[in-house]
C-alpha cells in the first residue's frame, strides 16, 4: 500500500506541470472578470418532511435587477425500493425552488451564433441561466448517499459544487445538513440567480440568516485552487471538450492533492459528477492523460476507480432553452459516484 501512494504522490508531483500548462494556455484567462464573491448565508437545517415544498405547477415571476425570472419548483427523491423499505416516501424526499431566466432563448442563440473567440471574451457562458436534468441526478445521488448510510456523508460536510448554475444541488445538501456549501459559477447573472434562490428559500422555511451557502464567482481556467471539501459536485458543465478537459483535469486535482498533507487522515473528497448532455469529445476519463494514469493505478492495486455509469430520469420538464416554452422528456444521464464507500 505504501508504494500505491508513493506512486499516486509521483503522479501528483508530475501533473503540476501539466496543469500549469493548461492554465497558460487557457482561452478563458483573459476575460475573467475580478474576482467577485457573492453570499448570503443563510440556515437551511430543514426537516425534510415536505415542509418547504411549493406547488409544483405554481410559477412566480420576478425581476433580478431588470432581468424577467421565473421559478422552479424541482421534487428531489429517491428512486432505490431498497432505501424506501419502510415506505415512509414523504420523509426521504423534498422540493426545491430556484429561480431561471424568464426567456433564455435570445441570449444562448446569440452564444451559439459566434465564434469560440468572441464567446470567450465578449459574451460569456449563458447555460447556468435554466436548470439542467443532470442536476437533478445529482441531487438525487446525494439524497441516496444521505439516506444509505448509517452516519450521513452529506451532512455536516463542506460541498463544493462546480458550475453551480441556478442551485438545485446547492439548496438540496443545505437541506440535507451540509454545514457549509461552497456554489461557484463563472456567469455573474447565474450567481445572482442562485442567491436569489436561496434567500427566498430561507424565508420559505424560516430559518435565521446564517452560513451554509456561499455563492462564489471561480473560473475553472483559473491559477486558483479549487476550496478545499469533503463532497465535489459538477452537474451538467461538460458542454465543450475545452472545459471538459478542465473539468477532470480539476478531478485529478483534489483527488490527489491530499496526499501532500500532514494530516494521515486526510482523504480525497467524495465525487459525484453527472452528464445529460453527452456532446462529443467530452469523456475526460479517457482524454486526461492524468486521469487515465490514476484509474491505471487504481486498477493495480485494487483501488476504487473512477468510471462512467448511466441513470435515466424519467419525465423531466425543463427549459426549451432555444424556445421559451417547457419541455418534457426522458434522458440518460452519464453519472460518476466515486469515493462514497471509503
Amino acid at each position: 500500500m505504501a508504494a500505491f501512494y508513493f506512486a499516486l504522490a509521483l503522479i501528483a508531483l508530475i501533473s503540476v506541470g501539466l496543469l500549469a500548462s493548461s492554465f497558460n494556455s487557457s482561452p478563458y484567462l483573459k476575460r475573467s472578470p475580478p474576482h467577485k464573491c457573492i453570499t448570503h448565508q443563510l440556515a437551511l437545517h430543514a426537516t425534510i418532511d415536505g415542509s418547504t415544498s411549493n406547488d409544483a405547477t405554481t410559477r412566480e415571476r420576478a425581476k433580478l435587477g431588470r432581468v424577467p425570472i421565473i421559478s422552479r419548483t424541482i421534487h428531489i427523491d429517491i428512486d432505490d425500493p431498497a432505501i424506501l423499505g419502510d415506505g415512509k416516501e414523504q420523509n426521504k424526499s423534498l422540493d426545491v425552488t430556484v429561480w431561471e431566466m424568464a426567456s433564455p432563448s435570445e441570449m444562448i442563440q446569440n452564444w451559439w451564433s459566434v465564434d469560440q473567440s468572441e464567446r470567450t471574451s465578449g459574451i460569456g457562458d449563458p447555460f447556468g441561466v435554466v436548470m439542467w436534468p443532470g442536476s437533478i441526478v445529482a441531487s438525487k445521488m446525494l439524497m441516496k448517499q444521505h439516506f444509505t448510510n448509517l452516519q450521513s456523508p452529506v451532512a455536516n460536510a463542506t460541498v463544493l459544487i462546480l458550475g453551480a448554475g441556478t442551485g438545485v444541488e446547492a439548496q438540496t445538501v443545505a437541506l440535507l445538513g451540509a454545514r457549509r456549501v461552497i456554489a461557484t459559477d463563472i456567469n455573474q447573472l447565474t450567481l445572482g440567480l442562485l442567491e436569489y434562490g436561496v434567500k427566498r428559500m430561507g424565508e420559505v422555511i424560516d430559518k435565521p440568516m446564517n452560513a451554509v451557502v456561499e455563492a462564489k464567482y471561480f473560473d475553472l481556467f483559473s491559477s486558483e485552487d479549487l476550496p478545499r471539501c469533503d463532497i465535489l459536485v459538477a452537474a451538467d458543465v461538460l458542454y465543450n471538450s475545452e472545459l471538459a478537459t478542465q473539468v477532470g483535469i480539476r478531478l485529478h486535482e483534489v483527488i490527489t492533492r491530499t496526499l501532500g498533507d500532514d494530516d494521515s487522515t486526510s482523504k480525497p473528497p467524495k465525487i459525484i459528477i453527472t452528464d445529460s448532455q453527452k456532446f462529443h469529445g467530452t469523456d475526460f476519463l479517457m482524454e486526461v492523460q492524468e486521469l487515465v494514469e490514476l484509474n491505471k493505478l487504481f486498477r493495480e492495486h485494487g483501488a476504487e476507480e473512477l468510471r462512467w455509469e448511466t441513470q435515466t430520469l424519467k419525465n423531466v420538464t425543463g427549459s426549451g432553452v432555444l424556445i421559451d416554452e417547457d419541455q418534457s422528456y426522458d434522458v440518460d444521464v452519464k453519472t460518476i459516484c466515486w469515493g462514497w464507500s471509503a
